[in-house]
């Protein structure tokens, strides 16, 4: 009769495991250990970030996103992402939302025109969109009550 031979018997032994780690506090000659900075990182004092709303004031932003959107109520809406290039605020995002209608129409063009993007009509907005990109402005952020808005004060070479 013949012998039966598994499949398994022709396959190698596993992989050893790896050593143990080193024991809290690791080898102290280990470039990698970082235990060596556990007292001074203890001491260290770092304010924790503040996720509260950017306070009222003027600030340099950059203008990092775009898009061209529509409301609930059907009407075309232009978002505005600005980081805030400078100040104790600097990498914090101020953003801005501006409908499209026939009673903001002034107040679109003078917001795109601060911006350097002119426009011969309207409706070319969506495929010069990315012209917006990168634009340095000084805005004001302003709170009246529970609302707050962001208005483009003026272009900006530098941020």
């Amino acid at each position: 009769m013949a012998e039966f031979v598994s499949l398994f018997d022709s396959l190698p032994d596993p992989v050893p495991e790896p050593p143990a780690p080193h024991p809290p506090g690791g080898n102290p000659g280990d470039p990698m250990n970082l235990s060596r900075f556990n007292r001074v990182f203890s001491a260290e004092t770092v304010p924790p970030p503040s996720f509260g709303e950017v306070p009222n004031g003027r600030y340099r932003v950059l203008i990092t996103d775009l898009e061209l959107t529509l409301a609930s109520t059907g009407n075309p809406v232009l978002k505005y992402g600005m980081r805030i290039g400078a100040g104790p605020c600097a990498g914090r995002m101020l953003w801005k939302r501006r409908a499209i209608t026939a009673n903001t129409l002034r107040y679109t063009k003078s917001e795109l025109l601060t911006c350097g993007l002119r426009l011969d009509r309207l409706s070319h907005l969506n495929r010069r969109l990315a012209e917006l990109q990168g634009i340095s402005l000084e805005v004001s952020k302003v709170t009246k009550g529970e609302k707050s808005d962001v208005f483009f004060n003026r272009r900006l070479v530098t941020v």
